[in-house]
């Protein structure tokens, strides 16, 4: 089955499993293809099954040391990746042991989406806000929402750091990866190196910018 599965299809509900165990025992073929189907991921009939094993074999719909390592050894469709790393990625935790330029690849690899939807990328730039420390302010997750940066900075930051702060920056359309904006955060995700990264007193120094927009 290719990406021109039936319509009638699309609108249908998706039973998504609670735990690991019933992940191996709950998903069906039709599960992955509703998934992918509503995800608008380009897909074969090989990529539908190579995403159910993925998650039969480890019992996780977001096996992120399962990814890296097909990733690494070239054994990952783009299909598979693009379904399973934006999910990976927002239960990341906080100290991931996946180095930030595996994620960077990774996310190179794939098609932009927004809430794990691939979509038209937008073509304007953005700006974006990050609560890190110096060292760290060229990651790879930033917010649309200052006030959501100036939390990160103050209250996510290492044990007993008080170093963190607001950095602001313009990132082309090109260099921005996903968007994330279910639940109470607004973040994208993108590769900022070599950008003008200021610190958010600095702001006014910034080009100002048009409303983000596909147009």
């Amino acid at each position: 089955m290719t990406n021109q599965y039936a319509a009638a299809n699309v609108g249908r509900k998706v039973v998504v499993p609670s735990t690991l165990k019933e992940s191996r025992k709950m998903v069906t073929r039709a599960d992955v293809e509703g998934w992918v189907i509503r995800n608008r991921i380009v897909h074969t009939d090989m990529e539908i099954d190579e995403i159910e094993d993925i998650i039969k074999r480890t019992g996780n719909l977001a096996p992120i040391f399962e990814l890296v390592r097909l990733f690494s050894r070239g054994e990952i469709s783009r299909a598979a990746l693009t379904l399973f790393l934006p999910r990976a990625w927002v239960g990341r935790e906080a100290n991931s042991q996946v180095p930030v330029e595996t994620w960077r690849a990774m996310f190179e690899h794939i098609a932009y989406t927004e809430d794990g939807v691939v979509l038209p990328r937008p073509r304007r730039t953005v700006r974006a806000y990050r609560g890190a420390t110096e060292a760290n302010r060229e990651g790879l997750s930033w917010s649309l929402d200052p006030g959501q940066a100036e939390y990160f900075a103050r209250e996510r930051q290492a044990p007993r750091d008080r170093t963190g702060q607001v950095w602001v920056v313009n990132i082309p359309a090109d260099r921005v990866f996903a968007r994330v904006v279910e639940g109470m955060e607004k973040e994208i995700v993108a590769d900022v190196r070599d950008l003008r990264i200021l610190r958010v007193e600095q702001e006014a120094q910034l080009p100002t910018l048009r409303w983000w927009s596909r147009r």
